[in-house]
């Protein structure tokens, strides 16, 4: 629990030093490039003598040690607010929404995955970077930089994705940030249209938040919470569902109104799994959600949605719900199983092109998926995405 807390500290002050970001101190706004590629990076967090590098695994599986559990639980709790047990809001929680989620069925400007090709994904990575919606861009993040390393990655991905639509960044401690969607900030979007980032602790040590909110150019919302993005689900409505489970229990309401821009969060109680949302519920759209299990298929269809149900694998962390849409196109795990076909015939009824990533890996021995380990950003402004891509208007 020490060595835990020491990581505590260390994030404490990287986000201390990191200030609050806004739109107006955009990249794009300069002549230099976008995003920075390979530049100079600051320092990862200092790590106390008693706490070695190899605290953690050079990339994490998804779970975490129970007394790493608990010690997040204790940290949240300490934080002095408790969280509505309720499927709503309690009086005591309203405050005003300056936000609304940016939900990952709306139409992405930028996908994002880490370089590592562990637990088996890179046939699941090359798929989804070749179903990129035209005019959106890739970005790979990986610790190492170096040209060597980017020119690899490019070479990689460029037998899907031209090299043009390719952005390679430098991250530190990204070889922990292996599930994106997990320590990648939380995309948002202000009254104005202009995008938010929401950050919380991550308990594998990857903390790109201002990097991250400088490369798009974006505000920087920041909580002190222990959250991973894989537990938060949302419509662009700001209609929001998680799993009422761990450490998250002790985050109030008011922090996901107020930061995340929710109108509601529906509280689902655990099941199984690590106790991630996308592990069994998703949105397709605004009012309609595919899920493996009866009882969360219940409590959403009383709060008003259209739940259609998805065949449940039998592995123990394996799941056809923790898929990636991007606009008509939809990549589903797959995992070698009778119920595969089954599964991509659902979203095809819901008007999705299907298509199988191998996950039969990631699930049992990483223990996500493909939805865990991307993040999508919706798409900046069009003379800014040219400055991104290095183009010039004629």
């Amino acid at each position: 629990m020490k060595k835990l807390f020491n990581l505590i500290a260390a994030a404490a002050v990287l986000a201390a030093s990191a200030g609050t970001l806004s739109a107006a101190g955009s990249p794009f706004d300069s002549a230099g490039a976008a995003f920075p590629e390979f530049s100079a990076q600051a320092p990862a967090p200092a790590l106390s003598a008693d706490e070695p590098e190899n605290n953690f695994a050079a990339v994490p599986a998804h779970g975490y040690t129970s007394e790493q559990r608990s010690a997040m639980r204790a940290h949240n709790d300490g934080l002095g607010r408790s969280a509505s047990k309720g499927l709503g809001f309690g009086e005591e929680e309203r405050v005003e929404r300056k936000y609304r989620p940016y939900a990952d069925y709306e139409t992405p400007g930028y996908l994002i995955m880490s370089a590592d090709f562990v637990f088996n994904s890179r046939q699941a990575k090359l798929l989804m970077a070749s179903k990129l919606p035209a005019g959106a861009t890739l970005v790979i993040f990986t610790e190492y930089n170096d040209s060597g390393t980017k020119e690899n990655i490019l070479r990689t991905f460029e037998t899907v994705v031209p090299r043009s639509r390719i952005k390679v960044i430098a991250l530190p401690r990204a070889s922990r940030g292996f599930w994106a969607r997990d320590g990648i900030p939380v995309p948002a979007m202000d009254k104005g249209g202009n995008l938010v980032v929401v950050d919380a602790v991550y308990g594998h040590g990857f903390e790109p938040d201002a990097e991250i909110a400088r490369m798009f150019g974006a505000g920087l919302e920041k909580h002190q919470y222990y959250f991973e993005g894989g537990n938060y689900m949302a419509n662009h409505a700001g209609d929001c569902i998680m799993v009422n489970h761990g450490a998250h229990v002790q985050i109030p309401d008011s922090v996901f109104t107020g930061q995340y821009g929710c109108r509601q969060m529906i509280r689902l109680p655990f099941v199984d799994g690590i106790g991630h949302i996308d592990e069994h519920v998703r949105f397709i759209s605004e009012k309609v959600l595919v899920t493996d299990l009866p009882q969360y298929k219940d409590v959403l269809q009383g709060k008003g949605f259209t739940v259609h149900m998805l065949p449940k694998p039998s592995g123990p962390y394996e799941t056809y719900v923790n898929s990636l849409i991007m606009n008509d196109n939809v990549i589903v795990p797959v995992f070698g199983r009778s119920t595969d076909a089954q599964a991509l015939a659902v979203y095809e009824r819901l008007g999705l092109k299907a298509s199988g990533a191998d996950s039969k890996a990631l699930s049992n021995q990483g223990q996500g998926s493909v939805h865990c380990i991307t993040m999508t950003y919706p798409p900046v402004p069009a003379a800014d995405l040219m400055k991104a891509l290095g183009a010039k208007e004629l």
